[in-house]
């Protein structure tokens, strides 16, 4: 049945005025779901008697920096990426779990594998974090609401995780109302009221809206998406550049980005700080090439490959070098990244004597299905594809660390620019595919 004779629909027009039905109203067809606190409340399910306790995910040392922090710890202020000894200032009473990288990826897999039950179109961004595009999915499951609770349900009951979502129709908005949602809720945007919604949130919620940024716009006035949204486009652009005109129309409700198909742009990686600054040249190529390692089986379990390979190296002082190599052809091999990084690391050691940080990172990623496959024919690469993808499933079988190059075992006599196994120490940064 159609409106009553005289009621304003959500078009402003009154119904006796049309002379056709009403079009429907457009739905959130995007929904952003993250887990809270994901890697502490992991620990914090396998062990309850951490629950309610200020409990933080990372290294203890003295260069420890918090990984993740439970909703408690964050209360005290505590964040992610924070020195560990300032949590410490903040909490006393601060419960510290080293990381367990292998349990995290297999619980994301377990909750992408729940995702993927319920909706067909899942783009992973991170190790506890997807958008879904949930407009065909409608059809059987209901509206998005439906399935936001559908699928918090689902990884609650099947998981014993807590999951918020947000939902819109831009992936944009999606994220944001997903933040808001925080802790274990669910936060939809109904399409008319996106503008409504943003205008009274700080500018900085916007993606890619950064502190300089947020700087600028607060000397012309505007602290508020609502206060954005009246600035002149060109005074919009001084301060945001290209990307002044996709800001205008995600403040003013009319962006309707939805899910990303590239992956050329995104990169991968891990980083780890020590307490104690690394001098051996050796043992610096063995924790690179451990990291490479890692960095090449994450490519190969996304289902990946890599063009650029990075290496990023910290210096006591602070002092930070970060050097590149583009690849000839795309990889995911662990022995190929290693050849990279072991190089730049040997051009920039006599200018980095002392290691505090070092990171490895793969970029400009394809497909593996759609990148050219690579003939590894000559030098130490030979037949280390087919050996990798052996190692990977005796990993996904046995463990982790049931298997490892012969020159990382304890006590091994290492190959020249191989190392031995290193502690897993506490990553600064986790990303995984």
């Amino acid at each position: 049945m159609g409106a009553q004779h005289g009621e304003v629909t959500p078009g402003g027009a009154r119904e006796s005025e049309r002379s056709e039905a009403p079009e429907p109203l457009e739905q959130p067809g995007i929904l952003h779901l993250d887990m809270d606190a994901f890697f502490a409340s992991v620990e914090v399910r396998d062990a309850p008697e951490l629950a309610g306790l200020p409990v933080v995910v990372g290294g203890e040392g003295r260069r420890g920096v918090v990984a993740a922090a439970s909703y408690p710890a964050r209360e005290r202020g505590i964040r992610s990426a924070m020195p560990m000894a300032t949590a410490r200032r903040l909490a006393p009473d601060l419960v510290i779990v080293p990381p367990r990288i292998g349990v995290y990826r297999e619980i994301s897999a377990q909750v992408m594998g729940i995702l993927g039950d319920v909706v067909a179109d899942v783009e992973q961004i991170s190790v506890d974090e997807a958008f879904l595009d949930v407009r065909p999915a409608r059809r059987i499951f209901g509206p998005p609401e439906r399935i936001g609770a559908l699928l918090r349900e689902r990884i609650r009951s099947e998981l014993g995780l807590p999951s918020s979502v947000g939902g819109s129709v831009s992936r944009a908005v999606a994220k944001i109302a997903s933040a808001r949602a925080k802790p274990d809720g669910m936060l939809i945007v109904p399409a008319a009221r996106t503008a409504e919604f943003l205008a009274p949130l700080p500018v900085s919620v916007i993606s890619g809206v950064g502190p300089r940024a947020v700087q600028g716009l607060e000397r012309l006035g505007v602290r508020t998406i609502g206060q954005l949204r009246e600035l002149p486009p060109a005074a919009l652009s001084r301060v945001l550049g290209p990307q002044a005109p996709h800001v205008a129309r995600l403040a003013d409700g009319t962006d309707r980005t939805g899910l990303g198909r590239r992956v050329r742009d995104r990169s991968l990686g891990t980083e780890r700080t020590w307490d104690e600054d690394l001098v051996d040249p050796v043992d610096i190529r063995r924790r690179i090439t451990v990291m490479a390692d890692e960095v090449a089986r994450q490519l190969r379990s996304g289902g990946f490959v890599a063009r650029t390979v990075t290496l990023k190296l910290r210096g006591p002082d602070g002092t930070t070098l970060t050097r590149s190599s583009t690849l000839s052809q795309p990889t995911s091999s662990g022995e190929r990244l290693r050849e990279h990084v072991v190089a730049l690391w040997e051009r920039e050691r006599a200018g980095m004597p002392r290691v505090r940080l070092a990171g490895v990172r793969a970029s400009h990623l394809e497909h593996a299905g759609t990148a050219g496959r690579q003939a590894e024919l000559v030098g130490r690469t030979t037949g280390w594809t087919d050996l990798e993808a052996a190692m990977d499933r005796a990993r996904d079988r046995f463990g982790s660390g049931s298997l490892s190059r012969g020159s990382t075992l304890p006590g091994a006599a290492p190959a020249p620019g191989t190392p031995p196994p290193v502690p897993d120490e506490s990553p600064n940064a986790l990303e995984f595919p």
